[in-house]
C-alpha cells in the first residue's frame, strides 16, 4: 500500500510537471513540445489508484490555463462556458485508462487492446471537447454538424499524434522499468 502510494505520488508529480511544461509552452522558445494532457489523463487512469488524482489533474490544467491567459498573454478565446466540457472529455481518457488497467493489465500482449481503448477514448474526448466548444461556446452562431466535421478533421490529427507520442514514451518507460526490475525465483522458473 505504501509502495503504491509513493508510486501514485511520483507518477502524478511527473505528469503534472510535463503538463506544466507542455501547456504553458514554457520552453517553446527552445523546442515546441506537443501537449501531453490527453495522454496524461489516460496514464493517470491506468496507473494511479488514488481517485483524487483525477480532480487534482483537472484543477492543475484549469490553473495552468488561467495563468497562461492571465499572465502569459494567452488568448481567452476558448475560455467560455463550454470549457467545462473538458471535464467529461478528460474523464473519458481517465476512465479508459482505468478500464484498460483492470481489463487488460500491463503486459506486452495487452498493448494492442490498450492502445485501441485509448484511441476510442480519444475520439470520444475530442467529440466532447471540440463539439462542446463548437456547439456551446457561442462563438459559432450557425453551428451545425456539417460545419463541425471539417473542424474535427482539422484538429483531431494533432491531438492524435501528440497523444501517441506521449503514450509511446510512457510505454517505453514502462518496458524499461520492467526490464530493470529484479525478477523473483518464481518468475525465473
Amino acid at each position: 500500500m505504501v509502495r503504491q502510494t509513493r508510486f501514485d505520488f511520483a507518477l502524478f508529480a511527473a505528469l503534472a510537471a510535463v503538463m506544466l511544461v507542455t501547456r504553458t509552452h514554457w520552453i517553446s522558445h527552445v523546442v515546441h513540445l506537443p501537449d501531453t494532457v490527453w495522454a496524461s489523463f489516460f496514464l493517470a487512469g491506468f496507473y494511479i489508484r488514488a481517485r483524487l488524482a483525477f480532480p487534482a489533474l483537472f484543477l492543475l490544467g484549469f490553473a495552468i490555463d488561467l495563468v497562461v491567459i492571465g499572465n502569459k498573454g494567452g488568448t481567452s478565446f476558448c475560455f467560455t462556458p463550454a470549457y467545462w466540457m473538458l471535464l467529461p472529455a478528460y474523464g473519458a481518457m481517465w476512465l479508459a485508462g482505468r478500464f484498460s488497467a483492470r481489463r487488460f493489465g500491463a503486459s506486452a500482449r495487452a498493448l494492442p487492446a490498450i492502445v485501441g481503448t485509448m484511441l476510442v477514448a480519444l475520439v470520444a474526448a475530442k467529440l466532447l471537447s471540440s463539439g462542446g466548444f463548437y456547439f456551446l461556446s457561442g462563438r459559432f452562431p450557425d453551428a451545425s454538424v456539417a460545419g463541425f466535421l471539417p473542424r474535427m478533421t482539422r484538429y483531431f490529427p494533432p491531438m492524435l499524434w501528440s497523444t501517441l507520442i506521449w503514450a509511446s514514451l510512457a510505454i517505453a518507460a514502462h518496458a524499461l522499468v520492467a526490464l530493470l526490475q529484479p525478477r523473483t525465483d518464481d518468475e525465473r522458473a
